[in-house]
């Protein structure tokens, strides 16, 4: 009888963020589908140097591979490199080492969103439905942050093409109250902005709260990243455009399928998946608040 494969996912998120949940979801979903052993560990709040340390402690473990982001190359490359000189296989989700094949950490391949198109495309989605004089882009994490910096600057990319002013807003995601008073004053002192964009569900719920704090009869159009319920209960109330979607339950899903075929075939795949972009707005609402019901979106 061959032995049950063991693989762990090591990722940055922070905990309560209902993106990851899904993520997980993913991970768990597959686990079952090919009767494998799947551990997820994460640092509980956005730290790359405690996630090394998750790495490394997950390599001692000598599972048969591991699936893991790479939100600070700087952070868990030194991790990363050591596992994979182990002999142990290593698959990048949602967050890549962004430097050409033969610089980058030597992992399997990368099965996520293509973050600087995802933020270009909402960049151009509110330059065509908005027409706006200047826009800003809500970051809630306080460091660099790969994904989140391809977006920002995907994003600033498209606006510097059609001559329209863009800058970036970092508040502290993980309270609440802070992030709505940083968003409401930003605005007030910035009257032309009439585009926002969010990068994840905390950054829309300060906007979102950040609502009821300004004057009387400021307004602007706000564009978001990920599926939840909060953005489509935003997108049917017409408080929020459209959201991108990096469909991460696939990344968890995907990340095992292909960690088992490799392990129990020998398959590997010669270019990296992408799960993103793809725009979420009324005219395919239905199908996606479905996927959220069912914990797959």
């Amino acid at each position: 009888m061959s032995k049950r494969l063991k693989i762990y996912a090591v990722t940055h998120d922070i905990l309560g963020d209902v993106f990851w949940e899904v993520f997980r979801r993913g991970l768990l979903d597959a686990a079952a589908r090919f009767d494998v052993d799947v551990e997820h560990l994460r640092p509980g709040k956005f730290s790359p140097e405690i996630q090394a340390g998750l790495i490394d402690g997950a390599r001692h473990a000598r599972p048969d591979g591991i699936i893991s982001t790479v939100p600070d190359v700087a952070a868990v490359e030194g991790a990363l490199k050591a596992t994979i000189a182990d002999g142990i296989p290593v698959i990048c989700v949602n967050a890549k080492d962004g430097r050409p094949e033969g610089e980058r950490i030597p992992y399997l391949f990368y099965i996520g969103g293509d973050d600087f198109n995802a933020g270009e495309l909402a960049g151009r989605y509110l330059l065509e439905h908005v027409k706006p004089r200047a826009a800003m882009c809500v970051d809630h994490y306080l460091y660099e942050h790969i994904c989140h910096s391809d977006r920002w600057h995907g994003f600033k990319s498209a606006f510097d093409k059609a001559g329209v002013p863009a800058e970036r807003l970092r508040v502290p995601g993980g309270e609440s109250e802070a992030c709505a008073r940083a968003v409401a004053e930003y605005m007030e002192n910035h009257p032309d902005v009439d585009a926002v964009l969010t990068l994840g569900p905390p950054g829309a719920q300060a906007v979102l709260d950040a609502e009821a704090l300004v004057g009387a009869g400021r307004t602007w159009k706000h564009l978001t990243f990920d599926v939840a319920q909060l953005q489509l209960d935003g997108i049917r109330s017409g408080r929020i455009m459209a959201t991108i979607d990096s469909q991460q339950y696939l990344q968890g899903f995907l990340a095992v399928q292909h960690m088992w075929m490799h392990k129990t075939q020998g398959f590997t795949l010669a270019a990296d998946i992408y799960t993103g972009p793809a725009i979420v707005d009324l005219s395919n609402i239905d199908e996606a608040e479905q996927g959220v019901k069912a914990g797959t979106r």
